[in-house]
């Protein structure tokens, strides 16, 4: 074993890390918007508008954002007697770095169609996502989390 007994599962699988799990939740930010203007039902369209000036950027969002959602959901899965959830969740870690970089491009095309203004969210969500990308690039923990056996 590589790492502590406590970063281990009950079922032997290396647990996912805490930064890995905020990356899929902010890979997934568009459905937790969407869901909160949902909820909110008299102002939610503004709230829509206000974060998503763009309708179209917003359906692309919930669109990269599923994969992340059930990433999410399918790691806690992950049982011996379940080998097509270990072989789906050994693809994970192409498919966040994916994603990231879908999402990055996605910011990039929003800046670009703002005449290239500054705007806090679009700096904040760039450095978030270009750190998530290197974190995903040489992180071993996430490496050695995401593979298909689950003994070391």
């Amino acid at each position: 074993m590589r790492y502590p007994i406590e970063h281990y599962d009950k079922h032997g699988f290396l647990k996912a890390p805490i930064w890995l799990w905020l990356g899929w939740f902010f890979l997934a930010k568009a459905w937790v918007v969407f869901v909160v203007a949902g909820v909110s039902r008299e102002s939610g369209g503004k709230l829509l508008e206000l974060i998503y000036p763009i309708r179209e950027t917003l359906y692309i969002g919930l669109a990269m954002g599923f994969p992340s959602i059930l990433m999410m959901w399918l790691i806690g899965f992950r049982h011996p007697d379940r080998p097509w959830v270990n072989r789906v969740m050994c693809y994970a870690r192409g498919t966040t770095l994916l994603l990231a970089l879908c999402h990055f491009a996605l910011v990039v095309y929003q800046i670009v169609l703002s005449g290239h203004q500054f705007s806090w969210a679009h700096s904040i969500s760039a450095v978030i996502l270009i750190w998530f990308i290197l974190f995903l690039v040489q992180s071993k923990r996430v490496k050695t989390c995401l593979r298909a056996t689950h003994l070391d």
